[in-house]
């Protein structure tokens, strides 16, 4: 009764929280355009984008089916019943956005406060993450902000902590967790990988989806979309890169000239945080694309 009550508030508050942000409206992120060529680690191109502080607000997931462990037979049921408590009051991390784009090619860079370098996931550690998420249509501001609503897809570009770390060849799962009692608790990295989405290729950093709804996130085919990763003094720093012309019909629609919106996710592995526990944007933020020259 009190858990359904704590829920039922938080839901109530969220409503109220988010028509205060929806009449005043998240500030503009503007996709500065720039003449420079752009990659992931040119740090050249971000010095006329101005920063955009995003606002964050903590998520957990819930669901009134599981009551306990759930039968992996029931995953998919699950998860297509999920829900999310927000708590208004919950800690969440600073973080920055800044955009530019030359005409053939955009770039957004994620800067946000972060304790500790979270780069192992495994059964007792989790991995930092971030994750980016837009209206496949331009202009479109029907999907839900919470993974898109049927027939009204979105498309999700999230970056992992421990991949840049594997690319990087400096994770080092198996010299904190080492072979004890007969068991190699690292094995449980390998059995994940197999029941899990794996890498889209060998050397990525992230992954790409499209998502209808809870219990239909789907990895794309085609993953056009790159990105790269640092930590240093605290604080995570990471940058998406994507051709303006996008490769389906499933990747967002990013148009020089035009608006569109973004939603923002991050997961900090120090506080557990995996699948729907996670700090999030909640309101869709617009994004002013310059148009280019």
């Amino acid at each position: 009764m009190r858990k359904g009550l704590v829920a039922a508030l938080s839901i109530a508050l969220l409503v109220v929280w988010s028509a205060v942000s929806f009449a005043a409206g998240p500030a503009p992120i503007k996709v500065s355009y720039i003449s420079k060529p752009i990659t992931a680690d040119n740090s050249e191109i971000w010095k006329s984008a101005k920063a955009q502080p995003v606002e964050l607000l903590s998520a957990s997931q819930s669901n009134h089916l599981g009551k306990g462990a759930i039968p992996a037979e029931d995953a998919k049921k699950l998860q297509s019943n999920a829900r999310y408590i927000f708590d208004l009051t919950g800690e969440v991390p600073a973080m920055s956005i800044k955009a530019v784009h030359n005409g053939k090619t955009i770039a957004i860079q994620l800067t946000w406060a972060d304790k500790s370098e979270n780069v192992e996931n495994a059964i007792d550690s989790f991995r930092d993450s971030v994750a980016l998420m837009f209206p496949v249509t331009a202009m479109a501001f029907n999907p839900s902000p919470l993974m898109g609503s049927k027939g009204e897809p979105v498309n999700i570009w999230q970056w992992r902590a421990d991949w840049q770390a594997e690319k990087e060849k400096r994770r080092g799962l198996d010299k904190r967790q080492p072979q004890q009692d007969g068991i190699h608790v690292g094995m449980s990295d390998e059995i994940m990988k197999t029941e899990y989405p794996g890498k889209p290729s060998p050397d990525a950093t992230m992954i790409e989806y499209v998502s209808e709804g809870y219990g239909t996130i789907t990895k794309l085919k085609d993953q056009p979309v790159k990105a790269a990763g640092h930590y240093k003094d605290g604080k995570w720093t990471v940058v998406f890169v994507r051709d303006i012309n996008r490769a389906s019909g499933s990747d967002a629609e990013l148009l020089p000239g035009k608006k569109t919106f973004v939603n923002v996710a991050v997961w900090n592995g120090q506080n557990s945080d995996v699948n729907g526990s996670k700090a999030i944007s909640v309101v869709w933020i617009p994004l002013h694309i310059d148009a280019a020259k």
